[in-house]
């Protein structure tokens, strides 16, 4: 409502950080709950026998996933703007996407929403409850990629100290990734929720370089809470830029770790593209 209104922190905030928040909101955070609803209610309605309704909760989740824009061709197309057209984004950088260059998430995905439909359909409710369990987690990978990709963009702008106009682009879609996922981190890890919300969303929408620049901090942060969520594969996230989120990966503030001129290059001549939807 602040974003919409201009209040609270959004008073002094530009309308074009409010537009973006108000979109990645809508696009993620209300259709991921929306998603989480619709799965657990299929699993109700599998208990209560309601064969019929549940199909119908299983089919509004599968569509708010994948949205409308995607057409018909393996891997979907660029033109979406949910989930699905979040992973297929994400998979390109963090080295997850498949042969047909689709997120390697989605084929799971659909995988799951197919097992689930069967499931349904012969009113198996247990193997169905498990189903639902394995989709909400798979739900997660690309919101985790997303800030962590925000995360990574903003931190070589501002200690780059690069003065250009897409400088804070990344700062209200991380503002908003980072917050789909902290309930779920601070489930699990609270510090590590903390530290992720002291670089990406405390001082929004003025944060300090000091704060925004410290990507290695919200790395590690998910990379050790990922140990403590099960269900979530660490090595479904994949890794950018040579830095993987599970246990042995390479160390995150490590100097071999440091973002390099080359892939900030690819990343201002792809990924600003990619996002700014």
């Amino acid at each position: 409502v602040d974003a919409f209104e201009a209040g609270g922190i959004f008073n002094k905030a530009t309308a074009n950080y409010r537009k973006r928040v108000i979109l990645f909101t809508s696009k993620y955070m209300v259709t991921h709950m929306a998603i989480l609803q619709k799965l657990y209610n299929a699993v109700k309605s599998c208990k209560d026998g309601n064969v019929d309704e549940g199909i119908t909760n299983l089919d509004i989740a599968a569509a708010y996933y994948t949205g409308s824009f995607e057409g018909t061709e393996d891997g979907g197309s660029f033109d979406g703007s949910l989930n699905f057209f979040l992973a297929r984004r994400m998979c390109i950088y963090f080295d997850t996407c498949s042969q047909s260059n689709n997120a390697l998430i989605n084929e799971r995905m659909i995988s799951l929403f197919y097992s689930a439909q069967g499931e349904l359909d012969t009113k198996a409710c247990v193997p169905l409850e498990r189903t639902v369990k394995q989709i909400d987690n798979a739900l997660l990978i690309p919101l985790i990629q997303g800030t962590l990709f925000a995360a990574w963009q903003n931190s070589y702008y501002f200690n780059n100290n690069i003065l250009i106009p897409s400088t804070q682009e990344f700062l209200p879609e991380g503002y908003v990734l980072a917050q789909s996922i902290l309930p779920i981190i601070a489930n699990v890890d609270v510090e590590a929720a903390k530290y992720i919300s002291g670089v990406m969303v405390d001082d929004f929408p003025f944060p300090t370089r000091d704060k925004v620049s410290k990507h290695a901090v919200v790395f590690d942060a998910v990379k050790r809470a990922l140990t403590k969520m099960d269900g979530v594969d660490c090595k479904q996230i994949g890794s950018i830029g040579g830095q993987g989120f599970c246990p042995g990966d390479s160390d995150p503030t490590s100097p071999s770790s440091r973002l390099t001129l080359s892939s900030i290059v690819i990343l201002m001549t792809v990924g600003l593209p990619l996002l700014m939807f």
